[in-house]
């Protein structure tokens, strides 16, 4: 597959049955809810504004046509939050999620959440310019209603177009199985304003059942 084809892929299969509102986060097809203690929505315009000035890898094994898809073709997120903290803008804690089909993530595969959450890992290096990153098979972590497995820490350097200043921050991938829906969860922070993992971990902990 190549780049093109793997971007396009990622804009289908996305759930439609997500309510957003107030502090919470509705996710009808896996009848779950998020509740965001300590976290507010991001208008999607950042996300198009960081995509459209990022300056993404020169990744010269893809061809002209790939390596100009990518700004375009790049999936936007579902669920855009960052962390309430108070720090100047831009320093905040991010998260962005999809709520995929299984089935467009693994085909006809019995592909589980780890494998997935691999798969992620190996196309971050054509986006992002990593720093210290070891591919991991990470632990699968089972809750009541779902599992879910987290990447290791992937460091990587940024910069903007027509600027020269170059900037670090930090990358973890999760991946949550819910019976016939994925959802992929990347957290982004920096050295200067970090999500700890027992921060984490209280958010993935906010996520529970409709009917609780």
């Amino acid at each position: 597959m190549n780049l093109t084809d793997f971007l396009i892929s990622r804009q289908h299969g996305l759930s439609e049955n997500i309510v957003v509102e107030n502090e919470t986060v509705l996710l009808k097809d896996i009848n779950a809810v998020i509740e965001l203690h300590h976290w507010s929505f991001c208008d999607i315009k950042r996300f198009n504004d960081f995509v459209s000035t990022y300056t993404f890898p020169k990744n010269e094994e893809f061809s002209k046509k790939d390596r100009d898809g990518i700004r375009q073709n790049i999936p936007r997120p579902q669920i855009l939050i960052k962390k309430q903290d108070g720090t100047p803008r831009g320093n905040n804690p991010i998260i962005a999620m999809y709520l995929y089909q299984k089935a467009q993530l693994t085909g006809d595969t019995l592909l589980h959440i780890r494998s997935i959450n691999k798969f992620e890992q190996m196309w971050i290096p054509y986006f992002v310019n990593l720093q210290t990153f070891q591919r991991s098979n990470p632990r699968i972590i089972k809750k009541e209603f779902y599992e879910y497995c987290q990447s290791s820490e992937m460091e990587f350097t940024y910069k903007f177009l027509y600027d020269s200043k170059v900037d670090s921050a930090r990358l973890r991938i999760i991946t949550f199985a819910f019976n016939n829906y994925i959802l992929l969860m990347y957290v982004f922070d920096k050295n200067e304003n970090e999500l700890t993992q027992e921060d984490l971990n209280l958010f993935i902990d906010s996520i529970k059942k409709q009917n609780e």
